[in-house]
Protein backbone atom coordinates (compact mmCIF):
# COMPACT_ATOMS: atom_id res chain seq x y z
CA UNK A 1 0.00 0.00 0.00
CA UNK A 2 1.04 3.09 -0.99
CA UNK A 3 2.28 6.00 1.66
CA UNK A 4 -0.46 8.29 0.12
CA UNK A 5 -2.81 9.15 1.63
CA UNK A 6 -5.67 9.14 3.65
CA UNK A 7 -8.86 11.37 3.64
CA UNK A 8 -11.55 12.26 5.75
CA UNK A 9 -15.11 12.29 3.73
CA UNK A 10 -16.86 15.21 4.23
CA UNK A 11 -20.16 16.51 2.57
CA UNK A 12 -20.38 19.65 5.69
CA UNK A 13 -20.51 22.46 3.09
CA UNK A 14 -22.89 20.68 0.69
CA UNK A 15 -25.03 20.17 4.25
CA UNK A 16 -25.13 23.50 4.88
CA UNK A 17 -25.67 25.19 1.37
CA UNK A 18 -28.92 22.86 1.50
CA UNK A 19 -29.60 24.04 4.77
CA UNK A 20 -29.14 27.81 3.83
CA UNK A 21 -31.35 27.52 1.13
CA UNK A 22 -34.22 25.72 2.61
CA UNK A 23 -33.86 28.17 5.69
CA UNK A 24 -34.83 31.50 4.99
CA UNK A 25 -37.34 31.15 2.63
CA UNK A 26 -39.20 28.34 5.22
CA UNK A 27 -38.46 30.94 7.90
CA UNK A 28 -40.51 33.86 5.90
CA UNK A 29 -43.58 31.87 5.68
CA UNK A 30 -43.59 30.97 9.04
CA UNK A 31 -45.31 32.91 11.45
CA UNK A 32 -42.75 35.73 13.66
CA UNK A 33 -42.52 34.52 17.35
CA UNK A 34 -42.48 36.50 20.34
CA UNK A 35 -39.63 37.68 21.64
CA UNK A 36 -37.22 36.08 19.14
CA UNK A 37 -37.04 36.29 14.88
CA UNK A 38 -36.80 33.11 12.77
CA UNK A 39 -34.43 35.39 10.82
CA UNK A 40 -31.83 35.78 13.85
CA UNK A 41 -31.42 31.93 14.01
CA UNK A 42 -30.97 31.33 10.39
CA UNK A 43 -28.44 33.90 10.22
CA UNK A 44 -26.75 32.57 12.84
CA UNK A 45 -26.51 29.43 11.11
CA UNK A 46 -25.44 31.31 7.85
CA UNK A 47 -22.58 32.88 10.01
CA UNK A 48 -21.65 29.03 11.71
CA UNK A 49 -22.19 29.91 14.97
CA UNK A 50 -23.86 26.64 15.64
CA UNK A 51 -24.28 27.17 19.07
CA UNK A 52 -26.44 30.50 19.39
CA UNK A 53 -27.89 28.87 16.27
CA UNK A 54 -29.55 25.90 18.17
CA UNK A 55 -30.53 27.79 21.16
CA UNK A 56 -32.34 30.50 19.41
CA UNK A 57 -34.08 27.80 17.25
CA UNK A 58 -34.77 25.75 20.64
CA UNK A 59 -36.42 28.41 21.90
CA UNK A 60 -38.39 29.71 19.07
CA UNK A 61 -40.23 25.74 18.88
CA UNK A 62 -41.06 26.10 21.99
CA UNK A 63 -43.19 29.16 20.83
CA UNK A 64 -44.19 27.44 17.90
CA UNK A 65 -44.70 23.95 18.48
CA UNK A 66 -46.34 23.21 14.80
CA UNK A 67 -43.33 25.11 12.83
CA UNK A 68 -41.65 22.80 10.64
CA UNK A 69 -39.00 25.10 9.87
CA UNK A 70 -38.02 25.93 12.87
CA UNK A 71 -37.22 22.22 13.89
CA UNK A 72 -35.63 21.44 10.95
CA UNK A 73 -33.19 24.61 12.07
CA UNK A 74 -32.41 23.03 14.81
CA UNK A 75 -31.83 19.61 13.15
CA UNK A 76 -28.76 21.68 11.23
CA UNK A 77 -27.37 23.50 13.87
CA UNK A 78 -26.98 19.87 15.77
CA UNK A 79 -25.74 17.99 12.23
CA UNK A 80 -23.32 21.05 12.04
CA UNK A 81 -21.61 20.24 15.31
CA UNK A 82 -21.59 16.64 15.09
CA UNK A 83 -24.80 15.42 17.32
CA UNK A 84 -26.09 13.04 14.71
CA UNK A 85 -28.66 11.48 16.84
CA UNK A 86 -30.15 14.87 17.33
CA UNK A 87 -29.88 15.97 14.44
CA UNK A 88 -32.02 12.59 13.15
CA UNK A 89 -34.26 13.55 15.86
CA UNK A 90 -34.99 16.94 14.56
CA UNK A 91 -35.38 16.09 11.21
CA UNK A 92 -37.98 13.24 12.00
CA UNK A 93 -39.98 15.57 13.49
CA UNK A 94 -39.63 17.83 10.88
CA UNK A 95 -41.28 15.20 8.67
CA UNK A 96 -43.49 14.17 10.88
CA UNK A 97 -45.07 17.81 10.57
CA UNK A 98 -44.02 18.63 6.88
CA UNK A 99 -43.22 15.07 4.55
CA UNK A 100 -43.24 17.02 1.81
CA UNK A 101 -39.60 18.77 3.63
CA UNK A 102 -37.34 17.60 1.43
CA UNK A 103 -34.26 19.21 2.71
CA UNK A 104 -35.18 17.38 6.30
CA UNK A 105 -34.60 14.07 4.25
CA UNK A 106 -31.71 14.81 2.26
CA UNK A 107 -29.63 16.10 6.04
CA UNK A 108 -31.27 13.27 7.84
CA UNK A 109 -29.61 10.61 5.21
CA UNK A 110 -26.94 12.47 5.36
CA UNK A 111 -26.88 11.73 9.52
CA UNK A 112 -27.91 8.78 9.37
CA UNK A 113 -24.91 7.57 6.79
CA UNK A 114 -22.48 9.40 9.17
CA UNK A 115 -23.68 7.29 12.26
CA UNK A 116 -22.43 4.09 9.68
CA UNK A 117 -26.61 3.15 9.23
CA UNK A 118 -26.35 3.02 5.16
CA UNK A 119 -29.57 0.64 5.08
CA UNK A 120 -31.45 3.49 6.92
CA UNK A 121 -30.03 6.33 4.94
CA UNK A 122 -31.12 4.92 1.67
CA UNK A 123 -34.37 4.08 3.12
CA UNK A 124 -35.01 7.51 4.01
CA UNK A 125 -33.83 9.05 0.18
CA UNK A 126 -35.58 6.00 -1.44
CA UNK A 127 -39.00 7.50 0.90
CA UNK A 128 -37.96 11.20 -0.11
CA UNK A 129 -37.45 10.01 -4.03
CA UNK A 130 -40.97 8.92 -3.87
CA UNK A 131 -42.18 12.86 -2.99
CA UNK A 132 -39.32 14.59 -5.08
CA UNK A 133 -38.19 11.95 -7.63
CA UNK A 134 -36.09 14.87 -9.81
CA UNK A 135 -34.22 15.67 -6.47
CA UNK A 136 -29.98 15.81 -7.28
CA UNK A 137 -29.79 16.13 -3.88
CA UNK A 138 -31.03 12.51 -3.26
CA UNK A 139 -30.09 10.84 -6.66
CA UNK A 140 -26.70 11.58 -6.56
CA UNK A 141 -26.14 9.77 -3.28
CA UNK A 142 -28.39 7.17 -3.29
CA UNK A 143 -26.75 5.78 -6.55
CA UNK A 144 -23.62 5.91 -4.42
CA UNK A 145 -25.13 4.19 -1.42
CA UNK A 146 -26.77 1.87 -2.94
CA UNK A 147 -23.38 0.43 -4.78
CA UNK A 148 -22.08 0.81 -1.56
CA UNK A 149 -24.44 -1.65 -0.64
CA UNK A 150 -24.27 -3.85 -3.26
CA UNK A 151 -20.51 -4.08 -3.09
CA UNK A 152 -20.89 -5.25 0.89
CA UNK A 153 -23.85 -7.29 0.42
CA UNK A 154 -21.84 -10.50 0.84
CA UNK A 155 -19.45 -9.09 3.13
CA UNK A 156 -18.65 -11.05 6.35
CA UNK A 157 -18.27 -9.55 9.90
CA UNK A 158 -15.90 -9.95 12.73
CA UNK A 159 -16.30 -8.41 15.72
CA UNK A 160 -13.63 -6.76 18.31
CA UNK A 161 -14.07 -5.04 21.62
CA UNK A 162 -14.24 -1.50 19.91
CA UNK A 163 -14.30 -2.17 15.92
CA UNK A 164 -16.63 -4.20 13.40
CA UNK A 165 -14.81 -5.19 10.76
CA UNK A 166 -16.88 -6.24 7.93
CA UNK A 167 -14.59 -7.71 4.50
CA UNK A 168 -15.52 -9.88 1.57
CA UNK A 169 -15.72 -13.71 2.17
CA UNK A 170 -13.91 -16.12 4.86
CA UNK A 171 -10.71 -15.64 2.71
CA UNK A 172 -10.26 -12.40 3.86
CA UNK A 173 -10.66 -13.37 7.73
CA UNK A 174 -7.15 -13.07 8.01
CA UNK A 175 -6.78 -9.37 6.76
CA UNK A 176 -9.88 -8.92 9.12
CA UNK A 177 -8.10 -9.93 12.36
CA UNK A 178 -4.87 -8.32 11.39
CA UNK A 179 -6.95 -4.99 10.97
CA UNK A 180 -8.71 -5.31 14.33
CA UNK A 181 -5.08 -6.04 16.27
CA UNK A 182 -3.88 -3.29 14.50
CA UNK A 183 -7.33 -1.12 15.52
CA UNK A 184 -7.36 -2.22 19.47
CA UNK A 185 -3.60 -1.92 20.00
CA UNK A 186 -4.05 2.02 18.48
CA UNK A 187 -7.40 2.42 20.72
CA UNK A 188 -5.63 2.73 23.67
CA UNK A 189 -2.64 4.06 22.47
CA UNK A 190 -4.59 7.24 20.54
CA UNK A 191 -7.04 7.49 23.14
CA UNK A 192 -4.20 7.72 25.96
CA UNK A 193 -3.17 10.49 23.94
CA UNK A 194 -6.35 12.28 22.98
CA UNK A 195 -8.42 11.17 26.01
CA UNK A 196 -10.70 10.46 23.74
CA UNK A 197 -12.56 6.73 23.53
CA UNK A 198 -15.33 5.65 21.72
CA UNK A 199 -17.95 3.57 23.00
CA UNK A 200 -20.04 2.94 19.97
CA UNK A 201 -18.07 0.40 17.77
CA UNK A 202 -16.53 1.58 14.83
CA UNK A 203 -17.31 0.12 11.55
CA UNK A 204 -14.08 -0.23 9.57
CA UNK A 205 -14.73 -2.33 5.78
CA UNK A 206 -11.85 -3.51 4.10
CA UNK A 207 -12.16 -3.29 0.06
CA UNK A 208 -10.47 -4.93 -2.82
CA UNK A 209 -8.52 -1.65 -4.83
CA UNK A 210 -10.86 -1.62 -7.38
CA UNK A 211 -13.77 -1.94 -4.75
CA UNK A 212 -12.67 0.99 -2.79
CA UNK A 213 -12.31 3.48 -5.91
CA UNK A 214 -15.17 2.41 -7.29
CA UNK A 215 -17.41 3.08 -4.20
CA UNK A 216 -15.55 5.97 -2.69
CA UNK A 217 -14.63 7.73 -5.98
CA UNK A 218 -11.81 9.59 -4.30
CA UNK A 219 -8.31 10.29 -5.83
CA UNK A 220 -5.86 7.67 -7.39
CA UNK A 221 -3.58 8.54 -4.18
CA UNK A 222 -6.33 8.38 -1.71
CA UNK A 223 -5.65 4.65 0.66
CA UNK A 224 -8.28 5.04 2.87
CA UNK A 225 -10.93 7.49 4.09
CA UNK A 226 -13.30 7.92 7.15
CA UNK A 227 -16.79 8.64 6.25
CA UNK A 228 -17.98 7.85 9.54
CA UNK A 229 -17.32 4.45 9.02
CA UNK A 230 -13.00 3.26 8.22
CA UNK A 231 -12.82 2.29 4.36
CA UNK A 232 -9.53 0.88 3.13
CA UNK A 233 -8.58 -1.30 0.15
CA UNK A 234 -6.41 -4.40 0.88
CA UNK A 235 -5.06 -5.64 -2.41
CA UNK A 236 -3.58 -8.76 -0.93
CA UNK A 237 -1.88 -10.69 2.44
CA UNK A 238 0.99 -8.96 1.43
CA UNK A 239 0.56 -5.40 2.79
CA UNK A 240 3.10 -4.92 5.15
CA UNK A 241 2.04 -4.19 8.80
CA UNK A 242 3.60 -0.62 9.34
CA UNK A 243 1.50 0.39 5.75
CA UNK A 244 -1.57 -0.87 7.39
CA UNK A 245 -1.38 0.65 10.55
CA UNK A 246 -0.38 4.08 8.82
CA UNK A 247 -3.52 4.11 7.41
CA UNK A 248 -5.79 2.30 10.36
CA UNK A 249 -3.98 4.75 12.58
CA UNK A 250 -4.65 8.03 10.80
CA UNK A 251 -8.36 7.12 10.06
CA UNK A 252 -8.51 6.43 14.30
CA UNK A 253 -7.80 9.73 14.60
CA UNK A 254 -10.49 11.15 12.27
CA UNK A 255 -13.31 9.03 13.74
CA UNK A 256 -11.86 10.63 16.79
CA UNK A 257 -12.28 13.80 16.09
CA UNK A 258 -15.61 13.50 14.63
CA UNK A 259 -16.94 12.02 18.27
CA UNK A 260 -15.49 15.57 19.82
CA UNK A 261 -15.91 18.17 17.36
CA UNK A 262 -18.21 16.98 14.70
CA UNK A 263 -17.75 17.80 10.81
CA UNK A 264 -16.57 21.48 10.73
CA UNK A 265 -13.11 20.67 11.80
CA UNK A 266 -10.42 22.82 9.72
CA UNK A 267 -8.72 20.13 7.12
CA UNK A 268 -5.37 21.08 8.00
CA UNK A 269 -6.18 20.77 11.52
CA UNK A 270 -8.02 17.34 11.08
CA UNK A 271 -5.37 15.67 8.46
CA UNK A 272 -2.71 17.51 10.46
CA UNK A 273 -4.02 15.73 13.73
CA UNK A 274 -4.27 12.54 11.68
CA UNK A 275 -0.75 12.72 10.10
CA UNK A 276 1.03 13.87 13.25
CA UNK A 277 -0.37 10.93 15.25
CA UNK A 278 0.27 8.17 12.47
CA UNK A 279 3.42 6.31 12.85
CA UNK A 280 6.24 8.25 11.27
CA UNK A 281 4.01 10.95 10.26
CA UNK A 282 6.54 13.92 11.45
CA UNK A 283 9.45 12.25 10.19
CA UNK A 284 7.56 12.00 6.67
CA UNK A 285 6.36 15.33 6.78
CA UNK A 286 9.82 17.27 7.92
CA UNK A 287 11.92 15.29 5.02
CA UNK A 288 9.00 16.24 2.52
CA UNK A 289 8.92 20.09 3.03
CA UNK A 290 12.73 20.16 3.74
CA UNK A 291 13.60 18.56 0.03
CA UNK A 292 10.06 19.99 -2.13
CA UNK A 293 9.52 23.67 -2.69
CA UNK A 294 6.06 23.44 -3.14
CA UNK A 295 3.60 24.97 -0.84
CA UNK A 296 -0.65 25.12 -0.57
CA UNK A 297 -1.34 28.73 0.62
CA UNK A 298 -2.49 28.14 4.35
CA UNK A 299 -6.16 29.70 3.49
CA UNK A 300 -6.92 26.74 1.16
CA UNK A 301 -5.61 24.31 4.03
CA UNK A 302 -9.38 24.86 5.74
CA UNK A 303 -10.77 22.97 3.09
CA UNK A 304 -10.59 19.24 2.19
CA UNK A 305 -7.46 17.82 0.52
CA UNK A 306 -9.94 15.87 -2.10
CA UNK A 307 -9.69 17.90 -4.82
CA UNK A 308 -5.76 18.43 -5.11
CA UNK A 309 -3.31 16.73 -7.30
CA UNK A 310 -1.06 13.89 -5.67
CA UNK A 311 1.80 16.74 -6.04
CA UNK A 312 -0.44 19.35 -4.47
CA UNK A 313 -1.76 16.52 -1.45
CA UNK A 314 1.41 15.85 -0.74
CA UNK A 315 3.07 19.11 0.70
CA UNK A 316 -1.17 19.83 1.96
CA UNK A 317 -0.74 17.30 4.24
CA UNK A 318 2.98 17.92 4.98
CA UNK A 319 2.40 21.80 6.17
CA UNK A 320 -0.86 20.40 8.23
CA UNK A 321 0.90 17.86 9.98
CA UNK A 322 3.88 20.46 10.73
CA UNK A 323 1.20 23.51 11.43
CA UNK A 324 -0.79 20.64 14.43
CA UNK A 325 3.25 19.93 15.68
CA UNK A 326 3.22 23.57 16.09
CA UNK A 327 0.05 23.89 18.38
CA UNK A 328 0.93 20.61 20.07
CA UNK A 329 4.50 22.12 21.15
CA UNK A 330 2.90 25.41 21.98
CA UNK A 331 -0.22 24.04 24.14
CA UNK A 332 0.16 20.14 24.38
CA UNK A 333 -2.73 17.64 23.50
CA UNK A 334 -5.00 19.21 26.39
CA UNK A 335 -4.85 22.38 24.31
CA UNK A 336 -5.95 20.89 21.04
CA UNK A 337 -8.67 18.74 22.30
CA UNK A 338 -10.06 21.68 24.52
CA UNK A 339 -10.05 23.84 20.77
CA UNK A 340 -11.82 20.53 19.48
CA UNK A 341 -14.31 20.22 22.33
CA UNK A 342 -14.99 24.13 21.55
CA UNK A 343 -15.53 23.41 18.11
CA UNK A 344 -18.06 20.50 18.87
CA UNK A 345 -19.50 23.16 21.18
CA UNK A 346 -20.78 25.22 18.54
CA UNK A 347 -17.78 27.92 19.06
CA UNK A 348 -17.03 29.77 15.34
CA UNK A 349 -13.02 28.44 14.72
CA UNK A 350 -11.34 31.53 15.44
CA UNK A 351 -13.30 32.62 19.04
CA UNK A 352 -13.10 28.51 19.62
CA UNK A 353 -9.34 29.37 18.90
CA UNK A 354 -8.79 32.02 21.28
CA UNK A 355 -11.13 30.58 23.70
CA UNK A 356 -9.09 27.17 24.34
CA UNK A 357 -5.79 28.14 23.79
CA UNK A 358 -5.60 32.00 24.58
CA UNK A 359 -4.16 33.26 21.46
CA UNK A 360 -4.75 34.35 18.17
CA UNK A 361 -5.48 32.15 15.03
CA UNK A 362 -5.00 35.46 12.44
CA UNK A 363 -1.28 35.22 14.72
CA UNK A 364 -1.05 31.66 14.58
CA UNK A 365 -1.61 31.30 10.94
CA UNK A 366 0.55 33.76 9.83
CA UNK A 367 3.53 32.24 11.98
CA UNK A 368 2.65 28.51 9.97
CA UNK A 369 1.95 30.23 6.78
CA UNK A 370 5.51 29.65 4.86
Amino acid sequence: MARFRTLIGCAVLSCLAVALAAGPSAAQSASQTPGITNAAAWRALEQRRYAEALNLFEAAVRQAPRDASLRFGAGVANLMTGKNAEARRWFDATLDLDPGMTDAAVLLGQALYREGLLTEAIRTYETALRLDDANTDLIDPLERWRREADTQQQFSRTDGAHFTVLSEGSADQTAAERVLNVLEEAYWRIGDELSVYPQRPITVVIYGADQFREVTRLPEWATGVYDGRIKVPMGDASTSTADLRRVLEHELVHAMVAQVAGPTVPAWLNEGLATALEPGGLAWAESLLGTTATRVPFEQLARGFRGLSLGEAKPAYAQSAIAVKSLLDRHGAAGVMGLLRAIGAGVPFAEAFHQALSASFEEFASSVAH
